[in-house]
């Protein structure tokens, strides 16, 4: 039984039936009925199944493509496409395919029909997937006769076949495919079907201001003015019949009608303008292998390519060379294809560093060298100089950056990750960031997100924005909403198109936009840009105003496990960043001492952009799939290797030159200050001593391997240490009970408890203690870490709700006391996991040593050590890129509480007036210190994305380096470098040659000052040389070098061109240079010696 007739329905059927003429007839024409008015309610019913009908009849004849075959392929096998597919296995419509990392190729013949001739013939390709951001579903590289068209997924599933087809006409269609499903369930649909440009355009001329108008309010003017617009055009159809020809000319009479009467007439009112940049953010590795991520490359940007041949306004930006470099190398074709649009100035190459990197965890060098790479290829590819450092979905970002980016030749940031923040909102989007040097750059957060209808009645109220922005009028609508800075200026940046997994903006967006550009009231009014013509107005803009200022870093609050998880990639990073930096060194000392050793740029170069490569976002935070880690683990196995042999060859070259008088030892010293360093190196026969300058140091010979303490070790360079003919036995520096459980020291009384654990360290030159009165120091705690989200990722910080200590009996053993070390080791099993520990004391420095090997198997658990220390503080000190930062050690604020977990490089130090204790690390990155509680973060055990994350073996280790003063007169900064810097040594035997037995490069006489890198310049000419202050004081140094008469020095930036302000400031004396270097400024020399 059928529900009753209402009135509304009887009326329309009235309505219906008002035909001038018999009814029904095609040539009748709609009588306009007059009564009561539409309304923004009733258009909100009408349109939607008009606007689906138009979007249904706009491809007509849409029929299956037969014939195709089918044939399994290899990963980058895309030239599958070109070989006969006779023998390929037929695949009829209906069939399914599929496989886990699956890679199939199809191939078939389109003939085009009769019907056809002169209409816009189009293939449609379509697998039922639904995951709009391409992570497992199929995505495919559409060829066409032989030739690379487009990329395809969920999301751009469309292509042209012919712009005006010729009847007849044959096509080889092609279609390379990855898949990663774990059953053959992928069902594969290709149809051809007629566009009808027409019908197209209508659509998207009713859709874009409908979509405005739904999301106003229903008494706003302007939602009311273009409901009557949009009512008028919809009178003007003819819908009986879509195939009629008094369909097709009422389509043109609405389209000219909203032309006119509407985008030319009424749009052009708007309060806002909104630059829309295209975009696909690639991740280089997450949810998917690097191997993937080529492939995304290379369908992303041939789609984008395809719509640019359609859309002759549409623009595009995207960061990452990598990216460039895989397509280069992969796609040459199309590489080209890019190159000509760069030309053209529709495609942007921008973003400034080689890869969107980690900002928090990549050593400072590392970043002026993504820097370095990124922009020299975007330079020689395409001729671009980046000014933008473009990182929309980096996990936080350094104070060191400002300073970085300025060096760089960077004037402007751009990222949307600050809105993900869990605790408090950024209070700006647009603000100058000031780094820790004083250095400023521009900094503005994309506010793209959804509109909000009626905000104060928004149950769930969010700031989340994204990078992956929509260009329809939610979004656009959403941007201009959620800005917060619109006394600033009323024009906001949106980066659009589909990403993470790629894809870019599609035809449906670049449509609306083309709708948006004429400025539909209620809507700002878009324009295609190019994201450093935005900057460059914003700029302008703010010229005069008084603009915000940020200082310091951009701290996340969000993702702080990142700090910690896959602890053993983040310690191959820290080695292939130091021994990138020491295989430039010994290399560029050949050039300075003028041997035939050949500088090796290529290998070096190499050896960078893989470690660069390493640390994506979503690689060196830990967050990618397991295959992620083996590909990384791989790559840096091969980039240590390659510089333990480029180091080898480089310091044989110079020792097979330096004078020995004497049979000893030869030890290289990377570090920019004269230390001295523990070495070991293999020695056969017993020695009876080591001397330096006829004076004894301390030594221990045993089993074939000699250990000695290599005394004032000069900076970048070398000394050789002569055995000695005869020599008292060496005696052991500590006492130390047989159980291991008390130990004394030049430096300290200490004191084991069962479980290896400090109950007291006394420090003898400060007579204090160290550890708080009645806590254990070096204290291993267990903690449930169970985020409700992105487990890889997050902390939460209900993490410490519940702790356990792991204080169950150890086995302590007295492994070593001699002359060189005091060493007890600490044996303990806790839950499904082990440990050995050696806690090490050294009679040549304070640091106490906590060498550590884990054998890990627990699960959504976090291991950290704990000191509470005797010392107090409201702020703590945290070494960083090129310098440090203070962070409070209190919980005064929801900032201040948000910074539970924080980033911190080689050491943390809390310093009270006059005494401090450091912690220091060789690996580690997440840390917290509260209420003088050190802890440092060990380990992590996440699920998600990988299974078996952080399983496993690790060694690693932490010290302990209580000191008098703070961390600079404490000498934290020193020690940090060289718990992580082992000096090199090598046997070498008595021999002539013409390097002195003690040589160093360069050095300065400022101990807040740090000589990063020595390196060849990147154009061969001279050698670089790059320092830092590191105190936070304005500093006269004084830098020594081995200059020949005809030796010039000048500043640089870190990009290594002249800086513009050359030597205003620098004074030659007699070895070397002086100059002020101010708080935390990094200073980069070029060395030339003109004569050749």
């Amino acid at each position: 039984m059928g529900a009753p007739k209402t009135r509304r329905m009887r009326r329309g059927r009235r309505a219906a039936a008002g035909w001038n003429g018999t009814a029904g007839a095609r040539t009748a024409r709609p009588v306009r009925k007059r009564g009561k008015h539409m309304t923004t309610e009733q258009l909100r019913h009408r349109m939607p199944p008009i606007l689906k009908a138009l979007k249904e009849r706009s491809l007509r004849g849409r029929t299956p493509v037969e014939g195709l075959r089918r044939t399994e392929c290899a990963y980058h096998g895309w030239d599958t496409v070109h070989a006969d597919a006779a023998s390929w296995e037929p695949f009829a419509p209906g069939d399914a395919f599929g496989g886990l990392e699956a890679h199939h190729c199809f191939k078939g013949t389109v003939t085009l029909p009769e019907a056809s001739a002169g209409k816009r013939v189009v293939c449609l390709v379509s697998t039922g997937a639904s995951d709009i951001w391409n992570n497992n579903n199929p995505q495919f590289l559409a060829y066409v006769d032989g030739r690379l068209v487009c990329g395809l997924d969920v999301n751009h599933n469309e292509f042209d076949l012919a712009a005006c087809a010729v009847p007849g006409e044959s096509h080889e269609l092609a279609l390379y495919v990855y898949c990663n499903t774990p059953a053959r369930d992928v069902f594969l649909r290709v149809e051809t079907a007629e566009r009808d440009d027409d019908v197209t355009g209508l659509y998207y001329d009713l859709r874009a201001p409908y979509e405005v108008c739904a999301l106003l309010a229903d008494d706003d003017t302007r939602a009311i003015g273009i409901m009557k617009h949009l009512n008028r055009a919809l009178n003007l159809l003819d819908l009986r019949d879509l195939d009629s020809g008094a369909f097709a000319q009422s389509v043109r009479d609405a389209r000219e009608y909203l032309r006119t009467e509407f985008y030319d007439g009424f749009c052009g009112r708007t309060d806002a303008t909104e630059a829309c940049v295209g975009h696909t953010h690639i991740d280089v590795a997450w949810l998917w292998s690097l191997a993937q991520t080529r492939e995304k490359a290379i369908r992303s940007f041939a789609s984008v390519d395809y719509l640019m041949e359609r859309y002759p306004e549409y623009t595009f930006m995207s960061s990452q060379p990598q990216l460039y470099d895989f397509v280069k190398r992969d796609c040459p074709a199309l590489y080209e294809r890019i190159r000509a649009r760069v030309a053209q100035g529709r495609w942007e190459p921008e973003g400034g560093m080689w890869l969107e990197a980690d900002c928090n965890m990549s050593s400072g060098e590392s970043l002026v060298r993504q820097f370095l790479h990124g922009k020299r290829f975007f330079r020689d590819a395409f001729g671009r100089e980046n000014r933008i450092l473009w990182l929309p979905d980096a996990f936080g970002f350094s104070g060191a950056l400002p300073q970085i980016m300025k060096q760089c030749g960077a004037d402007y940031f751009m990222t949307t990750k600050l809105a993900w923040n869990d605790t408090d909102m950024m209070p700006h989007d647009v603000t100058h960031w000031r780094g820790i040097d004083g250095s400023e750059v521009l900094a503005y957060f994309i506010s793209t997100k959804d509109y909000v209808k009626k905000p104060d009645k928004d149950p769930n109220p969010s700031f989340n924005t994204t990078y992956n922005g929509i260009l329809a009028p939610r979004q656009v609508m959403g941007c201009w909403q959620r800005f917060q800075d619109k006394t600033l200026t009323d024009d906001v940046l949106q980066c659009y198109g589909y990403g993470d997994g790629g894809g870019g903006p599609t035809a449906e967006m670049l449509e609306l936009q083309r709708r948006l550009a004429y400025g539909i009231p209620g809507a700002p009014r878009t324009r295609q840009s190019t994201s450093l013509a935005f900057f460059e107005e914003l700029e302008r803009r703010l010229a005069g105003q008084d603009v915000p200022c940020w200082c310091g870093e951009f701290y996340f609050e969000y993702h702080r496990g990142v700090f910690t998880t896959m602890a053993r990639n983040k310690r191959y990073n820290r080695l292939a960043e130091f021994k990138n930096a020491d295989a430039e060194l010994f290399s560029a000392l050949n050039l300075a001492c003028g041997t035939a050793h050949a500088y090796p740029a290529e290998a070096l170069a190499h050896n960078w952009e893989l470690t660069l490569l390493n640390q994506f976002h979503d690689i060196l935070p830990g967050s990618s799939i397991e295959k992620v880690y083996e590909d990384s683990m791989e790559q840096y196995e091969q980039v240590l290797a390659s510089d333990a042999s480029l180091i080898s060859d480089a310091q044989n070259a110079l020792a097979a030159l330096v004078r020995a008088d004497g049979d000893g030892v030869l030890v290289f010293n990377q570090l920019g200050f004269a230390r001295d360093a523990l070495v070991r190196v293999p020695v056969e026969a017993p020695v009876a001593g080591v001397l330096a300058d006829g004076r004894p140091l301390p030594f221990r010979w045993a089993d074939g391997e000699l250990c000695f303490v290599a005394a004032e070790l000069p900076a970048k360079g070398w000394r050789h240490y002569r055995f000695a003919g005869c020599a008292s036995a060496p005696v052991p520096f500590a006492q130390v009970s047989e159980d291991g459980r008390r130990i004394t020291t030049p430096f300290y009384e200490a004191e084991l408890d069962a479980c290896g654990a400090f109950i007291r360290l006394y420090d003898t030159a400060a007579q204090r203690e160290v550890l708080k009165p009645g806590a254990r120091g070096n204290v291993f705690q267990m903690f449930e870490d169970r985020p409700d989200n992105y487990d890889a990722w997050n902390l939460e910080q209900y993490y410490s709700e519940h702790m356990w200590e792991l204080d169950g009996p150890a086995e302590l053993s007295v492994e070593e006391n001699s002359a060189v070390r005091c060493c007890v080791l600490v044996k303990r099993a806790f839950s499904r996991s082990a440990m050995e520990q050696r806690i090490v004391f050294y009679p040549h420095t304070r640091r106490i040593d906590f060498i550590t090997h884990v054998d890990w198997h627990e699960e959504h658990a976090l291991l950290k050590a704990a000191f509470p220390v005797d010392v107090y503080a409201t702020r703590a000190r945290y070494d960083i890129q090129f310098g440090s930062i203070e962070r409070d050690t209190h919980r005064n604020t929801s900032w201040d509480a948000a910074r539970f977990e924080v980033c911190a490089h080689k050491w943390a130090d809390l310093s009270e007036a006059g005494y401090g204790v450091a912690l220091l690390n060789d690996c580690k990155y997440g840390c917290d210190i509260h209420d003088g509680v050190m802890r440092l973060s060990l380990l992590r055990a996440p699920t998600h994305p990988n299974p078996n994350a952080d399983r496993g073996a690790h060694t690693f280790t932490y010290a302990l380096l209580p000191h008098e003063g703070d961390y600079r007169t404490g000498g934290v900064v020193r020690e940090g470098y060289a718990l992580n810097c082992p000096a090199y040594a090598r046997p070498l035997a008595a021999q002539d040659g013409p390097l002195p037995e003690s040589y160093s490069f360069v050095s300065v006489d400022a101990p807040g000052v740090v000589v990063e890198a020595v390196k060849r310049a990147e154009d061969g000419n001279g050698i670089i040389v790059r320092i830092y202050e590191t105190w936070g004081m304005r500093t006269k140094v004084h830098v020594n070098f081995p200059l020949a008469p005809d030796a010039r020095v000048t500043v640089c930036d870190c990009m290594e061109n002249f800086s513009g302000v050359e030597n205003a400031d620098m004074t030659r004396v007699q070895d070397g240079w002086s100059f002020t270097m101010k708080p935390y400024e990094i200073k980069t020399l070029r060395i030339v010696n003109e004569k050749k």
